[in-house]
């Protein structure tokens, strides 16, 4: 059995380097649910990939590829459930996997009340966190200053979703997921739309829908920083049990570079908006997607996750991963990522930040990140 520490660093390597699919194996991915989907097709987190468990557990999201450049671990063949992945490059097995099943309502003939496919209201992340975008545009995509890393706007382009998912819609979705194990807790995210809110009404609406029919149900709610913070404290009374307030990019001249729409709010805007968010939802409860990759030094990168960290947020930290056919944006190694999880780990020790005690959504899940491993090695 692989011990936490190992599959910690095996996870980081394909999380930085995803899965090489051999053509000569595609019959038998199919034949064992792998649909064949290569990089990114849209959403707004790192889509594009499968959920796979080692042996000890340890959830993965890895991203699939047919080009043998992008990475050194070959999916092969499939013994006792799990997949053998062999490295190429150290000529060796690297691990084992086994795929997490889609669940059975992405058949095109379950579809809601109003005729729509439930796979385009809201997916399953990992083993059984539901998750939705809400609203699938975005204000800064509109006027051409959509952050690089995002492809929000894809997913719709591509006929995988609808603009916008209404709670009825949502509650038929979280029903039928249910039934199937697969809904524990949920996300759900959402463009920025043109209102002073942020779309924090739509939320609000939406939780009050959900949370009617499922009063228990966790849910994790995710939004840009607020001028007027009071809107926090209605998403709580609505439902929401955790929140995420993105920086997404760490270092103002990357941001600049990199989301130079959302680069104009500011990061005392942000600590203003997490300091409430703590006070409302409470600690461990309030998280932040951090990026790296983006060429910023170790030192720099660590030392401004230190000052998140110290307010009581959780960093969510992964490596970007690009868009297929935009320009390549990553530059992270895993070793420097183990590194930086490794440091991060010890930062959130040190000042009492617990990454698994959060109720709802991505840090719950932890299939985009190796914090949370990292985070139980130390």
């Amino acid at each position: 059995m692989i011990d936490n520490y190992t599959s910690f660093v095996k996870k980081t390597e394909i999380l930085c380097n995803g899965l090489f699919l051999d053509e000569k194996l595609i019959d038998h991915y199919k034949s064992q649910g792998i649909e064949i989907s290569y990089g990114r097709k849209g959403g707004a987190g790192p889509l594009g990939g499968r959920y796979f468990l080692f042996e000890n557990q340890t959830i993965v999201n890895a991203a699939l590829w047919n080009d043998p450049s992008k990475s050194n671990f070959i999916i092969r063949e499939n013994e006792d459930g799990y997949f053998l992945i062999y490295d190429s490059k150290n000529k060796s097995e690297h691990c084992r996997l086994k795929l997490v099943q889609n669940p059975t309502f992405y058949s095109p003939e379950y579809v809601t009340s109003d005729g729509i496919p439930m796979k385009k209201i809201a997916l399953v992340h990992g083993i059984d966190c539901l998750s939705s975008t809400i609203y699938q545009k975005c204000v800064y995509h509109a006027c051409g200053e959509g952050c690089k890393f995002c492809a929000i706007e894809l997913s719709l382009e591509n006929d995988a979703t609808i603009e916008e998912k209404n709670s009825e819609q949502m509650s038929e979705v979280i029903a039928t997921a249910k039934k199937e194990g697969r809904c524990n807790h949920m996300t759900l995210t959402s463009g920025t739309d043109e209102t002073i809110d942020k779309g924090a009404k739509r939320y609000i609406e939406l939780l009050n829908g959900i949370k009617k029919n499922f009063p228990k149900l966790p849910i994790h709610v995710q939004i840009e920083p607020l001028e007027d913070i009071s809107f926090l404290n209605e998403l709580k009374d609505a439902g929401a049990n955790t929140i995420g307030i993105h920086l997404e990019v760490l270092d103002q001249n990357i941001r600049n570079n990199i989301t130079p729409g959302k680069s104009r709010i500011t990061y005392e805007a942000y600590e203003k908006n997490w300091k409430h968010a703590l006070d409302v939802f409470g600690k461990n409860q309030v998280s932040s997607y951090l990026l790296t990759g983006f060429g910023e030094s170790l030192e720099d990168f660590i030392k401004d996750v230190e000052k998140v960290i110290s307010l009581g947020v959780i960093p969510f930290i992964t490596p970007v991963r690009s868009i297929p056919g935009r320009e390549n944006i990553s530059t992270i190694t895993s070793d420097k990522m183990v590194e930086i999880y490794i440091k991060t780990a010890k930062l959130m020790k040190e000042y009492g930040v617990n990454p698994l005690k959060s109720k709802a959504g991505c840090v719950r899940c932890g299939g985009c990140s190796a914090i949370n491993d990292a985070y139980k090695t130390i």
